[in-house]
């Protein structure tokens, strides 16, 4: 650094978290405090890779579904199930961008007020569905599950491996997803139990 250059401002990453450090100290309010920087500062980035990687997930069930509708003899509405949750999923990221990007307005308290309530409502249907949807396919999904045969094309409890592994691992990653929120969501409330505001 040159001696004409000024020095780094308080308003960079760095001096936020000096700042909050000195304001602070060692406790968990520090912890607290540099979590919301480094999320106000990386928030951008973390949001685009996860609706990449959201986006996916859908993208795979649709194409998955669309090659194998004719492979699952033994329930047909599989490959069914992964085209419409793969479609629904793809509109579902759509819409909730368009909300963010298009329809959302922030008031002079820091509100989030929408401009296309109708997108919203769109929205919650379309969530509804999707739930009703995912509760269908855990039916079909799970209840030939000690049945199905993967090696024998013609025979009539056959499923294609991949769309049915696809289909039952989808299924119970959400189940999966949902407990390990529910265990850090609780881990983080004992934390903060024990660890005061």
């Amino acid at each position: 650094m040159s001696g004409s250059e000024p020095p780094p401002s308080y308003d960079s990453l760095f001096g936020k978290i000096k700042e909050a450090r000195t304001e602070h100290g060692n406790s968990f309010g520090f912890v607290k405090a540099l979590l919301a920087i480094l999320g106000a500062a990386l928030g951008g980035i973390v949001c685009v890779a996860c609706v990449a990687a959201l986006m996916a997930f859908p993208i795979a069930q649709l194409v998955i579904g669309l090659q194998n509708q004719e492979k699952c003899t033994i329930n047909d509405k599989i490959p069914l199930y992964l085209i419409v949750s793969g479609a629904c999923g793809c509109a579902a990221a759509v819409l909730q961008i368009l909300d963010q990007m298009c329809c959302s307005n922030t008031d002079s308290s820091g509100e989030r007020k929408s401009k296309c309530p109708c997108l919203g409502f769109i929205l919650h249907l379309l969530n509804m569905f999707c739930f009703a949807w995912f509760i269908c396919g855990n039916v079909w999904v799970y209840k030939i599950h000690k049945t199905v045969d993967f090696d024998n094309p013609d025979a009539p409890e056959y499923c294609g491996k991949l769309v049915y592994l696809f289909s039952f691992w989808s299924i119970t990653a959400v189940y999966i997803i949902m407990g390990a929120t529910c265990v850090i969501g609780c881990g983080c409330v004992c934390l903060m139990a024990c660890f005061g505001n």
